[in-house]
């Protein structure tokens, strides 16, 4: 079963909350706690207390989560539904500028196309975002470019970073 997952940082540790797809309300499903990559292992030494938990925000991991599920257009069991909202994310963020967000939210759109088995995935992203299959596939470069989408050599596909998911996370009229 796919999930989406919403991550927080509290000072060393990544916190990982994880809804399975075919839910839409309620705490996450999952909870996972990690060192950060970049943390100091001075910083672990001591590991996991009652000091970082205190430190969850589950209301704010809810909240980004309703966010991302808006931002990037998880499936319904509606196709029209879902794509109805897939274009209505992709222009409205379009229609605020290229910038990381709208390059963040095409990317999660190209994504799920590809996921869904999608074929013309550039047309297809080109109809829902009112703009021609060359700008898209520009844009996709530009989104790969600025570290949101990764690549899949020599075919359709790839994955949202998780650069790609902080963006989403952030109100686009923040951005």
């Amino acid at each position: 079963m796919s999930e989406t997952r919403v991550r927080q940082e509290i000072g060393p540790w990544v916190v990982t909350y994880a809804w399975p797809n075919d839910v839409d309300q309620g705490g996450p499903r999952t909870l996972t706690i990690a060192p950060a990559e970049t943390a100091d292992p001075a910083e672990l030494a001591g590991g996991l207390s009652t000091t970082v938990t205190r430190r969850l925000d589950f209301v704010r991991a809810a909240d980004e989560w309703r966010q991302l599920r808006r931002s990037a257009a998880i499936a319904t069991d509606d196709p029209e539904e879902h794509r109805r909202r897939q274009r209505a994310a992709l222009r409205d963020a379009v229609n605020r500028g290229v910038n990381e967000h709208y390059l963040a939210v095409l990317s999660a759109a190209y994504v799920d196309t590809v996921r869904h088995g999608g074929t013309g995935v550039t047309a297809t992203l080109a109809e829902l975002v009112g703009r021609s299959p060359e700008t898209v596939r520009a844009h996709l470069k530009e989104a790969r470019k600025r570290g949101l989408l990764t690549a899949s050599k020599g075919r359709a596909g790839g994955q949202l970073t998780d650069r790609a998911w902080r963006v989403l996370r952030i109100d686009p009229q923040e951005s």
